[in-house]
């Protein structure tokens, strides 16, 4: 038995509530011939660092499928289903020889993109080699990170180089991975729900801890959304003193997002900032999914490394005892605890979850483009066409909001005008003169 909104009561409504729900799978599953999954392979995706790759190959998962990366002698990384072609053993046991991958059984040796170098012992083995192969995907390693793509071998887009990571003065560093039991769109999601950063991220301040963002997210902001040329942007205004301060994080495609500092205060007037954090999120299968991200660090970086690196990783795994989480939970316990998959059937979503929505109908538009046989947004097949990022804090005296922070159509005013004149010139374009000298 359950109630309607006007015959269920609002106190004690627990015996009339729906008990369970389902996701929207159009938009969650991401296996092989699922309509997000053939979305999903539209895109690069990050799957291993070359440093992990040694002496055997390395076994992974990526949207719904077993997979194996190696390094063969000559320098070349190859990504193979891991099953062999010949009787289905895991390749995952090859060996790894100068040229390429031979499977531990019957000592087929494939070549990084899957054709068949050698069958020994078998007297049609050039005939074979002709017509069969291993599965495999192209890869591309980006400042020590693999990527591979796992959609049509016909039309392989460009790995997006997007603005942020070719700045003069800042260090890519690759990260460590975080491995997190939920489904992708629970994590790209509140990469557009900024309202959290002044609930979530407050309480290690309001019970005594230390907190890795600054005290002044602690106010809660204004906040507007909008699509960009690649993805989808929140911009929140905060007054702090005599400034206003608009903090912007993005989405980009499917499976990137780029945040700016937490550590910002909007204290110190400036038109743009250094890049943070870049976040790229692998759909390992419906229910489990990875971050693999790289930090942007100034060469000569105010903050010790260390002290930096504790506050990235904080939350953002369940590493800490289940009481510390309790007590101070963070991004991993609020989106993990949501259930593998979302069951969105039982969301009452308000005003504050535009950008969530804003999300979903980009990614329902990117599968339906695909699945009308098109290209999705984001995806891009030579450099010149690849679009600007607009993560950034921007601070300006409060003089230039032209009217009083209290009032929500003076700023919303500001903050679409700050976004139109991000796409007219975005931030990291601005960034980089400034930038040509040292930092």
């Amino acid at each position: 038995m359950t109630g309607t909104p006007e015959t269920m009561p609002l106190r004690f409504s627990g015996y009339f509530r729906k008990k369970t729900g389902k996701p929207d799978t159009f938009l969650t599953q991401v296996g092989p011939g699922t309509p997000g999954g053939e979305y999903q392979r539209r895109f690069w995706h990050p799957v291993g660092y070359v440093e992990e790759l040694g002496k055997v190959p390395l076994r992974v998962r990526a949207l719904g499928e077993d997979l194996v990366l190696f390094r063969a002698g000559n320098g070349e990384i190859g990504c193979l289903m891991m099953h062999c072609c010949h009787r289905n053993t895991s390749l995952e046991y090859g060996l790894v020889e100068e040229i390429g991958l031979r499977c531990c059984y019957h000592g087929r040796l494939f070549a990084p993109d899957g054709t068949i170098l050698e069958i020994p012992g078998d007297a049609h083995a050039e005939r074979m080699m002709k017509e069969t192969s291993q599965g495999a995907y192209p890869v591309h390693v980006y400042y020590g990170m693999i990527f591979t793509y796992m959609g049509p071998p016909d039309r392989i887009p460009v790995f997006p180089d997007i603005d942020r990571m070719t700045l003069p003065g800042i260090k890519i560093v690759p990260r460590t991975r975080f491995v997190w039991p939920c489904n992708w769109m629970q994590i790209k999601e509140n990469s557009l729900d900024p309202y959290h950063t002044a609930v979530l991220h407050v309480i290690p301040q309001m019970r005594g801890a230390e907190r890795n963002f600054a005290d002044e997210f602690g106010e809660t902001p204004f906040i507007t959304w909008t699509e960009t040329p690649g993805g989808c942007m929140y911009l929140c205004a905060r007054k702090v003193d005599d400034n206003i301060w608009v903090r912007s994080a993005e989405t980009y495609g499917a499976n990137l997002h780029i945040i700016s500092s937490i550590f910002e205060s909007g204290r110190e007037r400036k038109e743009a900032t250094v890049p943070f954090m870049t976040l790229w999120t692998l759909p390992v299968d419906d229910e489990t999914s990875i971050n693999f991200y790289f930090s942007h660090v100034l060469e000569n970086e105010p903050m010790s490394w260390e002290k930096r690196d504790e506050m990235e990783l904080y939350g953002q795994n369940d590493e800490r005892p289940y009481a510390e989480r309790q007590w101070i939970p963070g991004d991993h316990d609020a989106m993990v605890s949501q259930g593998g998959v979302n069951p969105h059937e039982l969301e009452h979503l308000g005003s504050q979850d535009r950008g969530v929505t804003l999300f979903r109908r980009y990614i329902r538009r990117g599968i339906h483009a695909v699945q009308d046989g098109g290209d999705p947004e984001g995806f891009y097949m030579n450099q010149s066409q690849i679009a600007a990022t607009y993560a950034n804090d921007h601070v300006a005296p409060l003089s230039e909001l032209g009217g009083e922070p209290t009032d929500d159509r003076v700023m919303r005013a500001y903050c679409e005008k700050i976004a139109q004149d991000y796409f007219r010139k975005a931030p990291m374009e601005r960034l980089r003169g400034k930038l040509k000298s040292p930092v």
